[in-house]
């Protein structure tokens, strides 16, 4: 009998449903476990097993896979990061049982957005100009420098929880005092420094794009690039995805992407690449993560161009990952776009009795009586929709699936104003 198996680490959380089909894919036959604090997430259910334990406390994962390890025999085959908030405890068990994935110095370098940036600077890679500081005297100091406007950042955070452009130098006091409340908002459950921050020169951009990288050793290979959307500033809440991007055929952004995640020592899996694009065509990175892209980017890979990224990101973890053909064949237009009721209590929430073809998916999270503020990070949002129009190519101007999702917002929610 085998006594190995696969253990997904933030397979439960929301919109990131596919990673089980494409790790039962690859899995070979064995046993494909997830992790959650406890029972009561409804996605767990359908994994093969189930450990309790907090996917964001890497020494806490640890004891609970030895833990498991005690009582049954089985030790992990690959242990599989889906997000930001996993990476430390993958790393941890990947060194602790000798598997393939990527180490804790990997991790760092793609956690901490300093020592991230630092490592792309050296290795010759278009980064903004930056720097680290803790305080709102440092911060003003090196305002003083870069001049405005500029960006700043929790280190460790993820989902641009925290990001804020500065504008006007009398938004420092208060854009720093936001920044810290959104670190601290999260009571700890990340595991990141609350007290660690970041500023960037800001970078006027024609588009925000993502590249998604498989990785296995020497082996970097940009898949897909994809379009993003953002609300209003001083936030940069993504609002909406489209694949394939206006930039899909841009060779010198894969070069970058690929390049970044040889600097970083990713050997391992997707990697999820961030940069804006100028007017001038000019690219500049933003981040690069050692996971999958989240807001079901992975699930437009797979309806654009027939693969399941996520299969992939587990065959890499086995080390049996093969070269993806020279050439992927976009097969329509694949969105998402993100449901944002108006502020007020959400007295009632009203779903539509069907769904146009082009429409693939809708989740409503939001339920009667919650308060639906403006929109400030990812907390903010009340749902999702996910679109597919086959044979249909990248469009110039395109945000259809951003006006369809605002006309659904204003028919699902009936709302109290406050």
């Amino acid at each position: 009998m085998n006594n190995t198996y696969i253990l997904i680490l933030g397979g439960e959380f929301a919109l990131r449903e596919r990673v089980l089909a494409g790790a039962l894919r690859a899995s070979g036959g064995m046993r494909v476990l997830t992790m959650a604090k406890n029972r009561t997430s409804p996605t767990i259910k359908f994994f093969d097993g189930f450990l309790p334990g907090d996917v964001a406390d890497a020494e806490a994962v640890l004891l609970a896979v030895q833990a498991h390890e005690q009582e049954t025999g089985e030790t992990p085959a690959a242990v599989i990061p889906m997000n930001d908030f996993t990476v430390r405890a993958a790393s941890l068990l990947t060194e602790h049982y000798q598997l393939h994935g990527n180490d804790c110095q990997t991790i760092t370098n793609c956690r901490d957005k300093f020592v991230m940036k630092q490592i792309l600077q050296a290795a010759g890679l278009p980064v903004p100009r930056f720097a680290a500081f803790r305080t709102l005297t440092e911060l003003k100091k090196l305002i003083a420098e870069f001049g405005l406007p500029v960006v700043i950042k929790p280190r460790e955070l993820a989902g641009s929880l925290g990001v804020l452009k500065i504008s006007h130098e009398q938004e420092i006091e208060e854009v720093f005092a936001r920044c810290v409340t959104d670190v601290i908002s999260l009571n700890g459950e990340s595991f990141a420094p609350e007290d660690l921050f970041q500023v960037e020169e800001y970078i006027p951009a024609w588009q925000e794009v993502s590249v998604e990288v498989i990785n296995q050793g020497d082996y970097h290979r940009a898949m897909a690039v994809t379009d993003k959307y953002l609300g209003e500033e001083p936030n940069f809440v993504e609002v909406g995805h489209s694949m394939p991007s206006l930039h899909s055929d841009n060779q010198q952004l894969r070069d970058i992407a690929e390049r970044a995640c040889h600097a970083l020592g990713i050997r391992y899996g997707v990697a999820h690449f961030e940069a804006r694009i100028t007017p001038a065509g000019e690219i500049k990175i933003i981040e690069v993560g050692a996971r999958t892209g989240g807001d079901t980017i992975m699930d437009l890979v797979e309806r654009t161009y027939g693969i399941n990224p996520y299969e992939l990101h587990v065959l890499s973890h086995l080390n049996k990952l093969k070269p993806l053909p020279d050439t992927l064949k976009p097969r329509g237009l694949s969105a998402v776009a993100f449901i944002k009721a108006d502020v007020g209590v959400i007295e009632k929430i009203t779903l539509p009795a069907s769904l146009p073809a082009h429409v693939v998916n809708m989740q409503v999270t939001a339920k009667p009586l919650d308060l639906s503020k403006k929109l400030v990070s990812w907390k903010t949002r009340e749902g999702s929709i996910e679109y597919f129009w086959p044979q249909r190519a990248a469009e110039q101007g395109f945000d259809e699936h951003l006006t369809i999702a605002d006309q659904y917002a204003r028919s699902l929610f009936t709302l109290r104003q406050i």
